[in-house]
């Protein structure tokens, strides 16, 4: 992820402007895992993202037909945590701030790269999930 520090700030008014910063599960049968998304009309800022930072681009369904298109840019697990680190200095909004700050300090910690949990990893990454969750 190649960012200079006016893109990482650039990127962080993005996320605190547009974006969002959840734990959902991907897939079925696995924990949760930190993506963080940015919906936009504008393809082309999304596409600058995903040059920078990687993730994926996906087109969302238009409900309405007087709604113009939109998309979603998105990065998951790792490469989130990797992009939360790099614009966490320049965010200013409060609650993506909290959100931030509690994956980046404790979602490692309770995640075994080779998913096999143990007792203790198991209920320690629940009460992350319940802390998260309970985060306005």
């Amino acid at each position: 992820m190649e960012l200079c520090g006016t893109e990482a700030a650039y990127a962080a008014g993005i996320l605190d402007g547009e974006g969002s910063i959840v734990l959902t599960r991907c897939r079925k049968g696995r924990w949760p895992s930190p993506v963080v998304s940015v919906a936009s009309t504008d393809r082309e800022l999304l596409e600058w993202l995903r040059s920078r930072c990687g993730g994926t681009i996906v087109r969302k369904r238009t409900y309405q037909p007087q709604h113009s298109e939109s998309f979603d840019w998105k990065l998951t697990d790792r490469q989130a945590l990797e992009f939360l680190q790099i614009v966490r200095p320049f965010m200013i909004v409060r609650r993506k701030i909290a959100r931030c700050d509690l994956l980046l300090s404790e979602y490692l910690a309770c995640t075994p790269r080779n998913g096999r949990y143990s007792a203790e990893m198991a209920k320690r990454k629940r009460e992350l999930i319940e802390r998260f969750s309970s985060l306005p």
